[in-house]
């Protein structure tokens, strides 16, 4: 379930809690603000401590394990190591090669031999087997295809390089999801911390209905009135707690975390972002054309696709090769014939390859072109991203500070209430309006606080900074 339909559920549960405005903790030294967020960061109260068998994880050091661990970031390093291969593999072609042979076989001839020591005595025939041996050397060597295994070698190391650059595409990803979970789970916390406090105040609220009722001050009805807002609150709460439990489960996923006997909890601290507005669109397209690393990718990939063309058109060109070899064979009337050996150079044309050629051909220039248009797409998706982001930023800085504001009033609005109440003046329903009135803001304020620091970490991915 998202985290806006959860603050929904909380929201209108109909119950909240009436909670003082705590003071603000002082801010952490300059070393302790998360690289992942530009400017001065704000700290919020804490949290409640997390519980026995849980490792607290500041975001950094999610963030490390993540790049440590996540089995994602091995599956590019992986691919790294074949494209590198495959360089190893196009050289190959133009080493040299030996391969060494042996053979035995068992026969009978149908013909006639001289044997025994009278070379006039002959036996032999079908039932007078023939034993035959065979050793050999061969050795091969391509001395030129004019160029064609070259491109190869070319198309081959512009590949990898390629796929190297998209390592760097992994672990901002790796990044930005750990990000994403992270401050998931801190938003999840926050929530769980507001229903806890709603609990706790339904609960004075339903034994101060019950002590008016019993002093005939109200009406027996706002007992069960009472009980029914205690009873949602506390629902409300085991909802909060289950998907606290789902984002903590999602960001062991995002790390790579594979030890059951303990899971990961965040930091019982909230940071807010930067109260400072981004920069321009155009300057930060500028940035980021200058540092996303699929574009550097995808100009790594062109030339590759560039290098395989070259080679497909290659592939028509004429092989000179060099070959040696060596053959002894002793038989049954013969165990001590000299071997024998030759050398030669050969020269193969093939012209005509049934359309090979030039289907490779055809396939290398689409490659080409498909990368071409996957670059102009990231580039208008790129603007894209950055517009998203920078909207995000500049309209959740403004929602915090208006939801902020509502949370000071609605509790204002929730201590007059209860004190009216308390004098027998007020009524359930003014009462549970002004609780509703608080968890509705004080929701609104952690979605508006969660989506503007995610925001910005968006902005940060977009931008292609780690």
């Amino acid at each position: 379930m998202k985290l806006a339909t959860l603050l929904f559920v909380v929201a209108t549960s109909g119950t909240a809690g009436a909670q003082p405005t705590p003071a603000p903790l002082p801010p952490p030294a300059a070393t302790d603000s998360p690289s992942w967020l530009p400017g001065v960061l704000r700290w919020d109260e804490p949290v409640s401590a997390p519980a026995t068998g849980h490792t607290v994880l500041s975001l950094d050091q999610a963030i490390a394990l993540a790049l440590q661990h996540q089995p994602d970031l091995r599956t590019a390093q992986l691919a790294i190591d074949v494209a590198n291969a495959r360089i190893e593999l196009a050289h190959v072609t133009l080493r040299p090669t030996v391969s060494l042979s042996a053979s035995a076989s068992l026969g009978s001839t149908y013909y006639a031999r001289a044997c025994g020591a009278d070379p006039t005595m002959m036996c032999g025939g079908f039932l007078d087997p023939t034993v035959s041996t065979g050793l050999g050397a061969t050795a091969n060597w391509r001395i030129t295809d004019f160029g064609q295994t070259r491109a190869t070698i070319r198309a081959a190391e512009a590949t990898a390089a390629a796929t190297a650059a998209g390592l760097t595409t992994t672990q901002l990803d790796i990044r930005r999801n750990v990000e994403a979970a992270y401050l998931e789970a801190v938003a999840r916390a926050r929530i769980v911390r507001v229903t806890e406090a709603t609990v706790k105040s339904e609960e004075l609220h339903l034994d101060q209905a019950r002590r008016l009722v019993a002093a005939q001050a109200k009406d027996p009805i706002e007992v069960a009135q009472a009980q029914a807002r205690a009873a949602n609150a506390r629902s409300a709460l085991a909802q909060a707690q289950s998907n606290e439990a789902i984002a903590i489960a999602n960001l062991r996923a995002a790390i790579g975390w594979l030890d059951v006997a303990s899971s990961p909890a965040v930091e019982p601290t909230w940071p807010a972002p930067p109260t400072e507005s981004p920069p321009e669109l155009a300057a930060l397209v500028d940035t980021a054309r200058g540092h996303r690393p699929e574009l550097v990718q995808l100009d790594k990939q062109i030339l590759a696709s560039d290098a395989s063309l070259a080679a497909a058109y290659a592939e028509r060109r004429p092989v000179l090769n060099a070959t040696a070899s060596t053959q002894w064979g002793p038989r049954t009337d013969d165990w001590h014939p000299p071997p024998s050996w030759a050398v030669g150079v050969s020269l193969s044309w093939a012209l005509f390859d049934g359309g090979r050629a030039a289907a490779d051909q055809r396939i290398a220039r689409a490659n080409l072109a498909a990368t071409f248009a996957q670059r102009d797409a990231l580039l208008v998706d790129l603007t894209a991203q950055l517009e998203s982001a920078r909207a995000q930023i500049v309209a959740n800085q403004a929602n915090v500070a208006a939801s902020t504001e509502a949370v000071a009033a609605a509790q204002r609005q929730l201590q007059l209430a209860d004190a009216r109440y308390a004098q027998g003046l007020g009524s359930q329903i003014e009462l549970a309006d002004a609780q509703t009135a608080v968890t509705t803001a004080e929701g609104n304020l952690i979605l508006a606080q969660f989506q503007l620091t995610n925001a910005w970490v968006s902005l940060r991915r977009a931008l292609g900074q780690s």
